[in-house]
């Protein structure tokens, strides 16, 4: 017996169907308040220094370009509103009692070799994008350089170029990060784990795709724009579900958000990062949508070829009606590698219980597994 990744809940005997609303819940009221004290740690120092006006006008950049790779302090906002998303998920899970480490991965936990396999196929990507995106930028004339003629001169200073190149460094990894654990882990999750069999899995996807794409709406992408989002999603998706984890989305996730965003550092005077190119074009659809099945057959040969644990060693917890038998100790049916409790009651059906029962009913009232 194993259970796939988007089932990971379903391992432990407390799990019910609300505790996943919990977490939600918990997400959302984490997300209001750090949203609150992220804008007081901004404007306060704003306003001391630049007053009214200054709050004003940094108002206005945040609703005109929240992803301005040309203003750190704007940048910063927007990838920090993000990535407090990360410890927000991983404690909601814990609070709402869904488990420790389920959202990272069937060992429960990051799997560092195995990440550390996948930055190979995540620099192949890497180097691939930058081929597609960089080198039209780019003129062998006379030696490699920035082809200014076709791209125009940068229009920041080099102390906010290197700013910004550090935030992006610093930050964006944990950006996409969250957005993986939110998306591809507990949403996906909580899905499959009201839905059972195939259908659960399918329903897993598509809603974890449609709701990542929809997200993106307003950052101003086009049909096509969203159609590059929701394809890098749905392969992000596949890919999680075929290795039993988020290391390999993670990466790709990381690395191609930080490509686009060096790039678009320098703030080139010819290149309008508010045209309608700029968000979204059939071709840059195609690309990542190539890039990202690129990236999956890849990762799913590295997966092969170490014998990875693409699922739990166990199987899922009875749905038990009632509090949760004392055998069960309200803990996970089965260990990673373990084979189970061999003190649990078994009855003639081959459902779990508690007591004696002569009638196929629950006799004294501690419990009895329900369907799956």
């Amino acid at each position: 017996m194993s259970v796939p990744y988007q089932r990971l809940t379903r391992i432990d005997a407390r799990w019910r169907w609300w505790r996943p609303l919990v977490a939600i819940a918990f997400l959302a009221g984490w997300y209001l308040v750090s949203q609150v004290l992220i804008v007081v740690a901004y404007t306060v120092p704003i306003g001391a220094s630049a007053g009214a006006q200054g709050l004003i006008d940094f108002e206005r950049k945040i609703s005109d370009a929240a992803l301005d790779p040309t203003d750190p302090l704007v940048l910063s906002v927007s990838l920090v509103s993000l990535v407090v998303l990360l410890p927000g998920i991983v404690l909601a899970v814990r609070v709402a009692g869904l488990g420790r480490g389920v959202l990272s991965s069937v060992r429960f936990r990051v799997r560092w070799g195995w990440t550390a396999w996948c930055v190979l196929p995540t620099l192949v990507i890497a180097v691939v994008m930058f081929a597609f995106q960089g080198l039209p930028m780019l003129t062998f004339d006379g030696g490699l350089g920035w082809d200014h003629a076709e791209i125009g001169q940068s229009t920041v200073t080099v102390s906010t170029l290197v700013l910004t190149l550090v935030l992006v460094v610093v930050l964006v990894p944990f950006q996409g990060a969250a957005e993986e654990y939110v998306f591809r882990g507990f949403l996906m999750q909580t899905v499959a784990s009201w839905i059972p069999r195939w259908f659960g899995t399918v329903a897993a996807v598509v809603v974890s795709t449609v709701v990542f794409a929809l997200l993106h709406i307003p950052n101003g992408y086009n049909v096509w724009g969203i159609l590059d989002v929701g394809s890098f999603g749905l392969v992000a998706a596949i890919i999680v579900l075929r290795t039993g984890g988020l290391e390999a989305t993670v990466l790709q996730h990381g690395f191609n958000n930080i490509m686009i965003f060096v790039l678009q550092a320098p703030g080139w005077s010819r290149i309008d990062l508010t045209s309608q190119d700029a968000e979204g074009t059939v071709g840059g659809w195609l690309v990542t949508l190539g890039t990202s099945l690129a990236y999956w057959g890849m990762v799913e040969f590295l997966a092969w070829r170490t014998g990875l644990d693409r699922r739990f060693a166990g199987r899922e917890a009875p749905r038990f009606r009632g509090p949760v038998p004392a055998w069960a100790g309200g803990a996970r049916w089965v260990r990673p590698g373990g084979t189970g409790w061999s003190d649990a009651p078994a009855h003639a059906d081959g459902a779990a219980g508690s007591g004696d029962r002569t009638d196929g009913a629950v006799d004294n009232g501690v419990g009895v597994a329900g369907r799956s």
